[in-house]
């Protein structure tokens, strides 16, 4: 019984916050997806040997956008409409609003992701033994930027901030790393410190899984776990230090 008001609960935050939003404001598709498709035009048209990479690039961009994103609609349903403070008298509990809102934004964020995935399918580097780590990269990518957009949801309380900040994480997070571009281009300095970022052993799992690059057993269990140490810290601090009352 209790499963199921949990899944009732998170059913009704998708579709508020997941469907509506894309049939009422389809627009907001087109910009999300237009960002990372221009980089792709113009890196296809200077160096077309990397397309590949940069499919990736805005694949990865997507993800972490679609985690980072959740801290602008939290802030705002939480200071402006205060669905926050509904959902804090309710018996909704905070991991269920959470759940509720990350696969919201994952539903609002698909049709944007569906084009790079049919791209990738029709330049053959898509394959059934790659699927399951693709899938788990972007997966783990998607939780960490989720976990970094939920905390500071709940600690920021001016929306303007919340705008200022997504833009510099997912520059930080999808345009400074090696994801649109080989590793390999980096100096050794800078490619030391790209592997401190998360996106950047996601980036480097994705690219072996679509036959980009190939890793050594001790590269990709390096960056296997580098990722899922990422995402299982982020999710705890998420978890355990967001602020679900205002005090």
């Amino acid at each position: 019984m209790e499963f199921m008001k949990s899944a009732r609960a998170i059913l009704a935050i998708v579709m508020f916050n997941g469907v509506k939003p894309v049939i009422r404001s389809p627009l907001w598709l087109i910009v999300m997806l237009a960002y990372p498709l221009i980089l792709v035009f113009f890196i296809y048209i200077f160096a077309e040997y990397a397309v590949s990479d940069a499919l990736i690039g805005g694949l990865i961009s997507l993800v972490v956008v679609s985690g980072i994103a959740i801290q602008a609609d939290i802030v705002w349903y939480k200071v402006e409409l205060k669905f926050q403070d509904m959902a804090v008298a309710s018996p909704v509990s905070p991991t269920v609003y959470m759940v509720g809102m990350a696969i919201s934004e994952l539903v609002y964020s698909s049709p944007a992701i569906a084009p790079f995935l049919i791209l990738m399918t029709l330049r053959g580097m898509i394959s059934t033994s790659g699927i399951p780590m693709l899938v788990l990269s972007m997966l783990m990518c998607w939780l960490s930027a989720l976990s970094i957009g939920f905390y500071l949801s709940t600690h920021i309380s001016d929306i303007r901030h919340i705008w200022a900040l997504e833009s510099l994480l997912t520059i930080a997070l999808s345009m400074l790393p090696p994801v649109y571009y080989p590793i390999d281009l980096l100096p050794e300095w800078a490619r030391t410190v790209s592997m401190c970022i998360p996106t950047t052993h996601a980036a480097l799992l994705a690219k072996e899984a679509v036959g980009i690059i190939s890793l050594t057993e001790h590269q990709r269990l390096i960056s296997f776990f580098v990722l899922f140490l990422w995402t299982v810290v982020l999710l705890f601090v998420a978890r355990r230090k967001s602020v679900w009352r205002e005090p």
